[in-house]
């Protein structure tokens, strides 16, 4: 079974609504829907799902995504050959918004640095665990910790979605570029710190 976790806050109802309509329908594995919400950013709110996941795998999502059908089954291929996948993701007008890499098709199977959509097995999880408490670069981190215990990330094309990029929100209580910049230094101090072992790698 598939644990997804969904978080959400108050004003993005009509993308969340869209985003559980899509799992619902377009997931062929047996599932649970974890909703968490009102979080203060993506991390605490992804690390809070997880703990309430009963499933096998783990999959980390946003209500501003819209999985296409049948997304789990190339991602749980690639978690059964020891990887984590990276999805092909559209935006809201049909173009490539990353396929492993950000605005560049990559063939099936390429590896590559990260993961926009994180879907891990449960085995997985426990060895990356927790989310840094952060709102983006959180995928970062977990391909990051992945490739560190021994799961690289590859694309699979047709773990696949489209992103409606809703802006309500966006910022998680700063600016776009103030919380990018943030976050962005608070994940390279972490790699740094766990790369000097001031950190152990199972917290």
């Amino acid at each position: 079974m598939i644990s997804i976790v969904i978080p959400t806050i108050r004003g993005r109802e009509e993308h969340f609504e869209r985003c559980l309509t899509a799992y619902r329908t377009n997931t062929t594995s047996e599932f649970e829907i974890i909703v968490e919400r009102d979080h203060p950013a993506v991390g605490p709110a992804w690390n809070a799902g997880a703990e309430r996941a009963t499933g096998d795998f783990l999959h980390l999502t946003a209500d501003d995504l819209e999985p296409q059908l049948a997304w789990d089954v190339p991602a749980l291929e690639a978690v059964s050959r020891g990887f984590m996948p990276a999805p092909r993701v559209l935006n809201q007008l049909g173009k490539l918004d990353s396929c492993g890499l950000h605005g560049v098709e990559m063939e099936d199977w390429a590896p590559v640095p990260m993961s926009v959509v994180p879907f891990m097995s449960r085995l997985q999880w426990d060895a990356i665990r927790p989310v840094l408490p952060i709102h983006y670069f959180t995928d970062n981190w977990i391909s990051w910790r992945g490739e560190r215990a021994g799961w690289p990330t590859v694309v699979r094309r047709g773990f696949a979605f489209t992103h409606h990029w809703a802006q309500h929100g966006r910022g998680a209580g700063m600016t776009y570029d103030e919380r990018m910049r943030h976050d962005q230094d608070v994940f390279l101090e972490a790699v740094r710190e766990a790369e000097r072992g001031a950190v152990p790698d199972r917290d």
